[in-house]
């Protein structure tokens, strides 16, 4: 089997065994048993447990670049900026395990948490410049650089912080719940579409 095939195997069994039982509770051979390989063999794809999660984080980032993307070539319109939360929180579910352990995930590895601040910067930035562009076009009402940049925050600490809120109440793996914040951050939205202001 080609290396890069045996890699993904191994990353999407990682995943579903984080999503299912958390990070710490899964060992590299937990991994390759789920797999039926030999830890050997896994060991020859990744050193440890940390490059297999952040081999993870990587293909979530791939997945939200596709979303963010998509939402940035679209015609502006109320459905794309609702489309673009959709999408965000269907990649968070299935990386919830990462949204659930983010902070600790972030303080236990360098090379992680480089990455994950680098990232978020800029999906910040991404994201007031999707609102900069919602406004030029008239989906989103006129508004201060303040509020702008608290609409931005608001709607992406939600975005980024919900699961860590459903985790401690015992619903961080029922996905109704998860779809529920994007329905919470669409009625952070809503008052600030024109066709709202309108009516």
């Amino acid at each position: 089997m080609a290396a890069g095939s045996t890699r993904e195997r191994i990353v999407e069994a990682a995943i579903a065994l984080f999503n299912e039982r958390g990070t710490r509770a899964v060992s590299t051979n937990h991994i390759a048993e789920a797999l039926g390989m030999s830890p050997g063999n896994l060991y020859y794809h990744f050193r440890n447990k940390e490059e297999i999660i952040l081999a993870a984080y990587q293909k979530a980032l791939a997945e939200y670049d596709a979303a963010w993307e998509r939402a940035g070539a679209a015609v502006p319109s109320p459905e794309a900026v609702f489309d673009l939360m959709e999408s965000t929180f269907e990649v968070e579910w299935r990386y919830r395990f990462f949204q659930r352990e983010a902070g600790a995930l972030v303080q236990a590895d360098p090379a992680l948490a480089e990455q994950y601040r680098s990232v978020q910067r800029q999906r910040l930035a991404l994201l007031r410049a999707l609102v900069d562009s919602w406004i030029a076009s008239g989906v989103l009402v006129e508004m201060e650089e303040q509020q702008r940049d608290d609409l931005v925050t608001a709607t992406y600490v939600l975005g980024e912080s919900w699961v860590g809120w459903l985790e401690p109440i015992g619903a961080g793996d029922d996905e109704a719940q998860y779809r529920r914040g994007a329905r919470l951050v669409r009625e952070i939205v809503r008052p600030h579409l024109v066709s709202a202001a309108e009516q």
